[in-house]
This record gives structure tokens, C-alpha cells and sequence, in this order.
């Protein structure tokens, strides 16, 4: 841990072999975003942000996005990226005392960053880097880097009042497998059924919805991001059928699971063998 409050972020490396679009994808967690082979195109309030390979950038947490990943035959598309919790933005800006924060948190690129800063950002993705650290250094090192990228152009905006959709896709992300219902939901926010179907409802979504989304969310990130087989990604998110985990996949995305990895389709069965493994990751 850096402290009580900031658990060690971990970085992803995502790997797409298929071009693909997708629509109203939500981290929650800021991401710090270097696009290594391919074209990122980001989308939000109608405003495209487009990064070639090389590039570095900053996605907001809990902003629905459109992302689309463009591979570069014969690479893969391939983006590194590091979530990093957002009280430390807080705090960076605050010890810059000048910076100007957006009253909206949107995708923003760090233009020109330096070779000290592509550094630092490297240093930060490696594995095991941060964890050899204290705590203090190790948080202090992540306000540098969060403070380069401000000064590059990249600052996060202000934080949006906190949705209950919100705090209901964290606890859902912490084990997306677990067989969730309303009932779980209610007694986790201390309240009624029917109290949360009624906030829920005042967001203009619904408990089913959020569940399913959240859960394709992550699926997302795991085809991304490791070698799992599809009939295991699907178990980890709350599936026991691959074919209709596959099914739900293209009717959220609108490709299958295997067209974002770059794979021939084939059908996968579960077997004995395949076991759940607790891996997540963020879908940028």
C-alpha cells in the first residue's frame, strides 16, 4: 500500500488484434494512457481525441467514453496504461498551487511530453518498481508523473457528485463473478429493494443493466489484457455458458470476443480443468 488510502496501482498492457469501436466505456479509476502500435480514437460530448502511436494522454474516471482501437497490420494495436486513484491528482494539483482544472473530466492528450517524464511513466509501469519503494516515495513519484502531465496539457477534471451507478459498479468490479442480486445490492447500501431500485431509476438506469454492463466492461479488459481462454474470461465475470457470454459480448459491443483478440471463431466448452482465477483489469 502507499498508505491506508492508495493501494499500488498496477498497469495494463492492452492488446487488440481486431479494429474495433466500442461505446460507453466507464473506468473507475483515472488512467494514464501511452498507445505503443496502433491509433487510439477517444470520443466524449462529441469531440474526438485521436492518438497515434507514441502518444500520452489522460482518461477520466466514471466518464462514459467511445473508444476506438485501430491496429497497424502487421501489429497489433497495443496501449499501456496505468490507473492511478484520483485523490492523488487532488493533491499534485494542489501542490502546484496554478494549475487550471477543468470543471469537466474529459480525455485529454499530454502533447510533448518530455524524455524525463517518458521515463518516469515507464519506471511507474514497470512491475514490482513501486512496490520496492516506501510509501512516501512511492506516492511522491506518481505526483510527479501526474504533474508532468498537467504541465503537458493533460489535468483531470473536477470530480462529478458521486452516483449511486458509481459505487455499484466498484462493488460489482470487486468480483464480478459473484452471482449478484438486488437483494445483495440493497443490504451493501443499507437500504431497501425498493429504495434502490427507486435512485436507481432517478440515474436513469437500473440494477440488471448496471450488473450486465460492468460485467462486459471487465470482460473487456481481460480479452484486452491477458491470454485467458474465452470459456474462462467468461467465468470470471459470471458465466458459465462461453456461447452465451459470446452472444451478450456482441450484442454490448457489437463484435465478438474473439474478433477483439484477433482470432478465428470457434466454439469453447468449460471443462474441469478451467478454474477462476480473480484477474480484472481496466478496458481502456
Amino acid at each position: 500500500m502507499l498508505d491506508d488510502v492508495f493501494p499500488i496501482p498496477t498497469r495494463a498492457l492492452i492488446r487488440q488484434g481486431g479494429r474495433a469501436c466500442f461505446y460507453r466505456l466507464v473506468n473507475t479509476s483515472p488512467l494514464l494512457i501511452q498507445v505503443q502500435s496502433g491509433t487510439k480514437i477517444v470520443m466524449a460530448d462529441d469531440k474526438a481525441l485521436r492518438f497515434e502511436a507514441g502518444a500520452y494522454g489522460l482518461l477520466p474516471d466514471y466518464r462514459p467514453l467511445t473508444m476506438e482501437n485501430i491496429p497497424k497490420a502487421p501489429q497489433k494495436y497495443q496501449t499501456l496504461a496505468l490507473p492511478v486513484p484520483r485523490p492523488l491528482f487532488e493533491d499534485a494539483y494542489l501542490s502546484m498551487g496554478s494549475v487550471a482544472i477543468p470543471s469537466r473530466p474529459l480525455p485529454a492528450s499530454a502533447s510533448t511530453l518530455p524524455e524525463e517524464a517518458a521515463a518516469l511513466f515507464d519506471y511507474c509501469c514497470q512491475p514490482g518498481n513501486l512496490t520496492r519503494l516506501p510509501g512516501a516515495i512511492a506516492k511522491a513519484r506518481l505526483m510527479e508523473l501526474i504533474t508532468w502531465f498537467a504541465l503537458c496539457g493533460a489535468v483531470l477534471g473536477q470530480s462529478q457528485s458521486p452516483r449511486l451507478e458509481d459505487r455499484l459498479r466498484q462493488m460489482i468490479e470487486g468480483d464480478t463473478a459473484f452471482d449478484w442480486t438486488l437483494g445483495h445490492a440493497a443490504r451493501a447500501f443499507n437500504m431497501s429493494e425498493a429504495t434502490l431500485r427507486r435512485r436507481l431509476a432517478a440515474e436513469k438506469t437500473g440494477f440488471s443493466e448496471i450488473l450486465s454492463d460492468t460485467r462486459m466492461n471487465c470482460a473487456l479488459g481481460l480479452i484486452q489484457t491477458t491470454t485467458l481462454p474465452m470459456a474462462q474470461v467468461a467465468l470470471e465475470v459470471g458465466y458459465d455458458s462461453p456461447s452465451q457470454f459470446s452472444a451478450r459480448f456482441k450484442e454490448r459491443f457489437g463484435v465478438s470476443p474473439r474478433h477483439v483478440r484477433g482470432e478465428p471463431e470457434r466454439f469453447e466448452r468449460i471443462g474441469a480443468e478451467v478454474e477462476h482465477s480473480g484477474a480484472d483489469a481496466p478496458a481502456p
